[in-house]
């Protein structure tokens, strides 16, 4: 898929000053938006860029608009990014050009669209958080949830899937500093809650499909404990479908828990709630009795078979 897209791709630009070498022209809300001092002349490309490329859209010029968000892009703009991601998930159709449901102008290709958001999100994370654009980064995270919950295969996309883990979790540690917290206003601390919601469930659907269950439902339990956000239709839906997540795994784990008695046979270890009891393990020989850990379970094994 998105074979359509590729003769659009243009190479990596760099923006390259003669004193100091190759640089990244950063993104920042006001480089987004086009606000931008006119003193600074490095920096107004991007938003000249964005601009152009709204142009290029209205006027149906979809090479070009392509090839000015790639651009942008490439040099630095999360939103460019974020924008081509939501592009490369969804597919582009215009009704005037015809009349097939199925025709793409832009097809969607989900590989390249998760490129352009993890892409979004090391860029994001690239400048200080005081700059971030919280509403940009809840734009990505939703975006990427839909590509984990329908698009992309644990098995076959195992690479892809684990490093966009790898990001994710650095983003959720961000997120739960202090003085991040501390930073944040009313209403970004409330599209924080969505943004953390989306990468907690993204966390427990791959400790469910690896087989994790206990650690799965610890994470839809996190997910929910977080409440509504009220402001953010997606994340509020995750934490409903953590909820049923979560009882559907405790259901399908008390049907799969042995009849013993939740005691180690060995050293007399009592769980203190269900999740600790789960977590115990079922001799394999006599199917009688529990223990705490495989050197307890040796032990029994050893002594009474």
């Amino acid at each position: 898929m998105g074979d359509t897209l590729s003769k659009y791709v243009d190479e990596i630009i760099n923006v390259t000053d003669s004193k100091n070498g190759p640089k990244i022209i950063t993104i920042a809300p006001n480089y987004n938006s086009g606000e931008v001092d006119s003193s600074l002349d490095r920096f107004t490309l991007i938003p000249k860029l964005l601009e152009d490329s709204k142009e290029k859209l209205k006027s149906k010029d979809y090479k070009t608009y392509l090839s000015l968000l790639q651009r942008a892009s490439n040099l630095g703009s999360g939103l460019a990014a974020e924008k081509l991601g939501y592009l490369y998930l969804h597919g582009f159709q215009d009704d005037s050009f015809s009349t097939n449901i199925n025709e793409f102008i832009i097809s969607p290709n989900y590989e390249l669209s998760a490129d352009y958001y993890f892409s979004a999100l090391k860029i994001i994370k690239f400048i200080n958080y005081v700059s971030w654009d919280m509403n940009l980064l809840l734009d990505v995270l939703i975006g990427l949830t839909e590509l984990y919950r329908f698009h992309f295969n644990r098995e076959n996309d195992i690479e892809l899937w684990d490093n966009g883990l790898t990001i994710l979790k650095e983003f959720e540690t961000i997120l739960n500093e202090l003085q991040f917290i501390k930073f944040q206003t009313h209403e970004n601390n409330q599209i924080r809650n969505a943004i953390r919601i989306h990468i907690l469930f993204i966390l427990a659907l791959t400790y469910e499909l690896d087989q994790n269950y206990i650690d799965a439902m610890n994470v839809y339990n996190d997910c929910e404990k977080i409440g509504l956000t009220t402001i953010s239709p997606s994340a509020d839906t995750l934490i409903k479908k953590s909820h049923t997540r979560y009882r559907l795994l405790e259901n399908d784990l008390n049907k799969k828990t042995p009849k013993v008695l939740p005691i180690c046979v060995e050293c007399s270890f009592e769980p203190k709630d269900k999740r600790e009891a789960w977590k115990l393990l079922i001799c394999p020989k006599c199917q009688s009795v529990a223990c705490c850990t495989r050197q307890c379970l040796q032990l029994h094994i050893v002594n009474d078979h």
